[in-house]
């Protein structure tokens, strides 16, 4: 699988702008030979959208995902993007829409761990996501999910291979954040891939620092605060090697649920 991480700075509730953006960057994924395209939380909104949320909110059929499919149907191109979605009943999610290289929708998200003032706009989701595709099992989180380990535990536990966590992080927590993403891929001895977003939001400062780390913890790969795109090979023969020596999903022991 080769991956292609596009840490974008997008333009605040412009919605057909960024949707141009993401165009150009499908084509630039094609000419890197990735086979999927991953963009940061809320990427083709903006983050920083509270008071807009009503305006800009919609359905995981609407015309922000039917443009995406479009355009990973056009470029043959799995693609990973984050929603503000409306649900049937009214509620809001912040999501994470996962399209296959057909154009067909195959998986979405409800972020689990709510942020600060998502509280007051967000629905939180319940389910975990992991999905089978011809790349590999992939599992996905967003932003938050990240600092809190049973997420990715629990993904893990389920087969993902690779986990894909689109991201709004802001100053000062880009160590932070890195040091998080290689925890959970060391612990749970898989491919985790973070996809933050570079720029700002009125007071919101990103920190970028978007990057993936291998099923030992290492880095492979990582970029600056400033917006770019990152192309790594995955190559998940290295599970099983890392696994071979000692397997911590395997050896697990279950904690109880109160300790004397």
């Amino acid at each position: 699988m080769r991956l292609m991480l596009a840490q974008t700075d997008p333009m605040c509730g412009d919605v057909a702008a960024n949707l141009a953006s993401l165009a150009r960057q499908c084509q630039q994924a094609v000419a890197a030979g990735a086979d999927l395209l991953v963009l940061p939380e809320l990427a083709l909104s903006g983050y920083n959208i509270f008071e807009r949320l009503e305006e800009l909110a919609e359905p995981v059929g609407g015309p922000i995902a039917q443009r995406a499919a479009e355009l990973a149907a056009e470029h043959e191109l799995f693609l990973l993007f984050g929603l503000a979605e409306r649900q049937a009943d009214g509620r809001l999610t912040n999501s994470a829409v996962l399209i296959d290289d057909r154009g067909e929708r195959i998986a979405t998200y409800h972020k689990r761990q709510l942020w600060d003032r998502e509280h007051a706009f967000f629905a939180a989701g319940e389910d975990c996501c992991v999905v089978d595709t011809r790349l590999g099992r992939l599992g996905l989180m967003i932003c938050y999910d990240n600092e809190f380990p049973e997420v990715a535990r629990a993904l893990a536990t389920q087969g993902a291979q690779v986990i894909l966590s689109p991201t709004a992080n802001m100053v000062p927590n880009a160590e932070r954040q890195v040091l998080q993403i290689r925890a959970r891929a060391l612990d749970n001895q898989c491919f985790v891939a973070c996809i933050n977003r570079a720029g700002e939001e009125a007071e919101l400062h990103y920190c970028g620092n978007s990057l993936i780390a291998g099923p030992d913890g290492e880095v492979l790969g990582r970029l600056g605060d400033a917006a770019g795109s990152l192309v790594v090979d995955i190559d998940l023969s290295r599970i099983d090697a890392s696994r071979a020596h000692q397997d911590y999903l395997q050896d697990l022991r279950p904690m109880p649920e109160t300790i004397a």
